[in-house]
């Protein structure tokens, strides 16, 4: 009897060391979202009030018109409000980790940050039409890569929540 309440104690005890683990883990994720989520506000007002000249006066001597520095400033505040989203769409994604994350409102928000992973890329190829940018390629392959894998674990989880209802189901 007694080994058996010391062999359930230590697994009573590896269970919180792994949770204690897991809480850590979370908070350093959800850390470091609100971190990017400031850096990209930081990077918003930078481009809108720094970079704009300098690409205004940059297409200006390219002899482009000025609708290009204007198209790339929206593009580029699309892209970050983009990014934005799915940083507050991770953030409370990553608050239903606690409890249960196998919910149909996860689902939805892996769907909707994939295709906003989707959109920026594309915008972001976008800008080969203004001014040819091979560093624009280079950026857009892992943030459709990111869409993409976003879009097939939207499946997975929606699959995870019908087993689940279907277990609940049967109890």
């Amino acid at each position: 009897m007694k080994k058996s309440n010391r062999f359930l104690k230590s697994i009573w005890r590896k269970n919180d060391k792994m949770k204690k683990s897991s809480r850590f883990l979370n908070l350093f994720v959800q850390t470091g979202i609100v971190i990017g989520m400031l850096a990209g506000v930081a990077l918003l007002v930078s481009i809108l009030l720094v970079q704009m000249p300098v690409v205004s006066d940059f297409f200006a001597r390219e002899s482009k018109p000025e609708i290009y520095a204007i198209l790339s400033g929206i593009i580029a505040t699309l892209c970050i409000l983009g990014g934005e989203f799915i940083a507050v769409t991770l953030f409370c994604m990553m608050r239903t980790l606690e409890s249960d994350p196998f919910v149909q409102k996860n689902v939805t928000a892996l769907k909707r940050m994939g295709f906003i992973a989707l959109a920026i890329a594309l915008l972001g190829l976008s800008t080969l039409l203004l001014h040819p940018v091979p560093l624009a390629v280079i950026a857009a392959l892992p943030v459709a890569m990111c869409g993409l894998f976003s879009l097939v674990l939207s499946r997975v989880f929606a699959q995870a929540v019908a087993y689940k209802l279907e277990n609940d189901l049967t109890v």
